[in-house]
């Protein structure tokens, strides 16, 4: 998506501390995220895939809306996730015993290998993070971030998974 160039005299107005501290900060989450030695450790596994594995390691998932959820996506978001895990025999998708409209989501016996012996994914030191953020923090920053997407005309995007490619 193209963005045309701030005006010189907003450039300037925006040229603050507040905008460098913001920039950094940003920058340092990004970095966090992507740690070398945290791709590395996970085999071959996205971020995405890893924080799935996370997901299901305590209980299997009732269904793919119940697996966003735990995941903090939508089911958009998560069903090309787990689809190409699937593929690569990590997790299965069965059908409910107990309702034959939902589907299961559980680790597969080299699912659960991966899990025991992958990282924690990276987006659970962020959930961590900002569960120990007070609520009124929390609800400024994401007002204050979901207004920083809307001034740059990118509300309309797909919020995928950390990492993972918009296009599902």
């Amino acid at each position: 998506m193209y963005l045309a160039p701030m005006p010189a005299d907003r450039q300037h107005r925006a040229s603050g501390a507040d905008v460098r501290a913001t920039l950094d900060a940003i920058r340092r989450l990004v970095q966090g995220i992507r740690s070398p030695s945290r791709r590395d450790a996970a085999a071959g596994l996205t971020a995405a895939e890893l924080f799935v594995l996370h997901a299901l390691r305590d209980a299997p998932a009732q269904s793919l809306n119940e697996l966003a959820g735990r995941t903090y996506t939508d089911q958009s978001t998560a069903s090309p996730v787990v689809e190409r895990m699937r593929r690569r025999g990590l997790v299965k998708r069965e059908r409910s015993s107990e309702d034959a409209r939902r589907v299961t989501i559980a680790l597969t016996a080299a699912g659960r290998t991966a899990v025991e012996r992958a990282p924690d994914p990276p987006q659970s030191a962020m959930i961590a993070a900002l569960a120990r953020l007070p609520a009124r923090e929390r609800r400024a920053l994401a007002r204050g971030l979901t207004r920083l997407v809307s001034e740059m005309g990118l509300e309309h995007e797909r919020a995928a998974m950390l990492f993972e490619d918009a296009s599902g």
